[in-house]
C-alpha cells in the first residue's frame, strides 16, 4: 500500500526450466594429464648451434612461461647461458624485477634496457609469446640485420612467426632440454656482454 511505503514485486507466473536425468558417471572425478612435450632432437640441436653463434642474444618471456610454470627453468636458462630476459605484458613476473638478467618490459610500451638490447640482438629466443604488435613494436623492434629467431611455443602458428626456428613444445621442458645441451656445448655469452646488460639494467632501474 502507498501509505506504508511498501513495494510490490510482480513475478512471472511461469518460469521456463528444463530437467534431464544425467547418468551418474557424468559426475565422476576426472584428472586430465597434459603431457610436457619436447621438440625433436634435430630442432633442439639447431637451436643450440644458434646459441653458440650468438654474441648478443635476448630472451623474450611471454605469458606461456607462467602458464607452463617455467619461471625457475627460465631463471636457470638465463643464468647458465648469460642471456638477458625481456618481458611482454603477459610475461610480467616471469622473473623477479631485480633478477640479474631481467632487463624489464619490451616493445612499444617497454623500457630503455629491454628495447636497446632487443634492437641490437643477433638472436631472439621467444618463449611462450605470440610476438604481438605491442611486443615487437609492429615489427620494428629488432634492428640487427643478422638477427635470428628461435621460438618455443605450444602453438605452431606462433612458433613460426618472424621466420623463427620453431621449437613446438612445453616451455619448461624445452628450456630445460635446451639448457642442458647448450651448457654441454659451452654456449655462453661473453663477460663484456654481461657488463653491457648490467649497465643498461642499472640505468633503467635508476
Amino acid at each position: 500500500p502507498a501509505e506504508t511505503g511498501a513495494v510490490t514485486i510482480c513475478l512471472p507466473q511461469d518460469v521456463q526450466t528444463e530437467a534431464y536425468d544425467y547418468p551418474a558417471p557424468f559426475f565422476e572425478k576426472r584428472v586430465w594429464r597434459v603431457p610436457r612435450t619436447v621438440p625433436p632432437v634435430e630442432q633442439l640441436q639447431r637451436a643450440i648451434e644458434a646459441l653458440g653463434r650468438a654474441k648478443q642474444p635476448v630472451i623474450i618471456a611471454g605469458g606461456g612461461v607462467i602458464y607452463s610454470e617455467a619461471t625457475a627453468a627460465l631463471s636457470d636458462f638465463a643464468d647458465a647461458l648469460g642471456i638477458p630476459v625481456v618481458e611482454t605484458q603477459a610475461g610480467k613476473g616471469a622473473l623477479p624485477w631485480n633478477h640479474a638478467w631481467n632487463a624489464g618490459p619490451v616493445g612499444s610500451n617497454g623500457g630503455l634496457a629491454a628495447n636497446l638490447l632487443s634492437r641490437e640482438a643477433d638472436l631472439v629466443i621467444a618463449v611462450g609469446t605470440r610476438l604481438s604488435d605491442f611486443t615487437t613494436a609492429s615489427h620494428t623492434q629488432f634492428q640487427n640485420p643478422e638477427v635470428e629467431f628461435v621460438s618455443i611455443n605450444v602453438a605452431s602458428r606462433d612458433a613460426f612467426k618472424f621466420g623463427a626456428l620453431p621449437l613446438v613444445g612445453d616451455a619448461r621442458a624445452t628450456l630445460d632440454a635446451l639448457r642442458e645441451g647448450a651448457v654441454a656445448a659451452k654456449a655462453r655469452t661473453s663477460a663484456e656482454y654481461g657488463d653491457r646488460v648490467e649497465s643498461l639494467k642499472a640505468e633503467w632501474d635508476a
